[in-house]
């Protein structure tokens, strides 16, 4: 049940919902208007009408949320690269690479022996929850260990690509800072100049590739593998990842890009990309047979729309 305050007045039903219940669809609150499961001051309301100071909107039932994790079905991961010892697949975003400390979402570590049955898949490395991209799964102990090997010898190279708040001076630069734990936050880092008890150093490449009016894209090389690392990095020098509200990005939003935006009245933005703007695009390695492999992953939709939309206010204000 929901009250309308004035600063929403006259917002139309469905968009007063949608800012309300904002882990639903739109078409889902749509179908539940139309299926009589709406009321307004205690009458069934089946149009999308506008609504007044004061207003109540009661649910008789609350549409199913949208799952933070989507299934971990291994039919939808693409596979980009397969070898006797070795797989590399395109991780989606929003999707653990293994499970979390409840174990109620296993991730993708739970879709592994569906993916090659018999083929004990192991996982050698990891991507946040939230980054899309290349992930390489090991086939057996044996690769494993070697696998690891190479990741700790840094002779795994890896490239990001990043959408960040701000434009750097340089075209290219590094970022050295030691990461350690956030003791003010579970499970999130900060970054430090100096050494520190508890803390390891970490070191990234970064190169620009496109810079617009108030973001750049990024590209970004580790040369080691910290928890969070690009992430803290790139907030240690003042360029957030857009949409990494952990770490200081801010949500892209279209009333920031385009002059004269205005939104309906009571409508809540929704963001141009519902997640933090990071995707692992390239990974080169030496397979236990001793091939080099270098494996791309495509930008998926959801980032590559949130770009064009960038890109296209950018142009247009020069």
């Amino acid at each position: 049940m929901f009250v309308v305050e004035r600063g929403l007045a006259h917002a139309r039903l469905e968009d007063f919902l949608c800012g309300h219940l904002r882990d639903v669809r739109r078409l889902e609150v749509r179908q539940a208007i139309q299926a009589g499961q709406v009321r307004v001051n205690g009458e069934t309301c089946v149009a999308n009408r506008p609504l007044r100071v004061n207003d109540v909107v009661q649910l008789a039932v609350a549409p199913e949320p949208v799952s933070a994790e989507p299934a971990a079905d291994p039919v939808a991961w693409s596979v980009l690269f397969e070898s006797a010892s070795a797989l590399v697949i395109d991780k989606p975003a929003g999707l653990t690479t293994v499970p979390d400390r409840s174990g109620v979402q296993r991730g993708l570590y739970g879709g592994l022996e569906a993916l090659r049955p018999g083929a004990d898949l192991r996982i050698v490395h990891r991507l946040d929850r939230d980054t899309s991209g290349c992930l390489l799964l090991a086939k057996g102990i044996d690769a494993a260990r070697h696998f690891d090997a190479e990741f700790r010898a840094g002779r795994v190279r890896k490239v990001y690509v990043a959408l960040v708040q701000g434009v750097p001076a340089a075209s290219q630069f590094a970022i050295d800072a030691w990461l350690g734990p956030d003791r003010s936050r579970k499970g999130k880092v900060v970054a430090s100049d100096g050494e520190r008890k508890g803390y390891r150093p970490a070191h990234t490449d970064v190169s620009l590739r496109q810079a617009f009016a108030q973001h750049a894209l990024l590209e970004l090389r580790p040369t080691t593998g910290r928890s969070h690392q690009l992430r803290v990095h790139l907030q240690s020098v003042g360029l957030p990842i857009a949409g990494d509200r952990d770490y200081g990005g801010e949500p892209l939003l279209l009333s920031r890009l385009k002059a004269g935006y205005k939104l309906r009245p009571g409508v809540v933005e929704r963001p141009l990309a519902q997640r933090m703007f990071l995707h692992a695009e390239r990974l080169a390695f030496h397979d236990v047979d001793g091939r080099e492999v270098v494996v791309e992953a495509p930008l998926p939709e959801d980032l590559a729309v949130a770009l064009r939309q960038v890109q296209n206010f950018a142009d247009r204000r020069r």
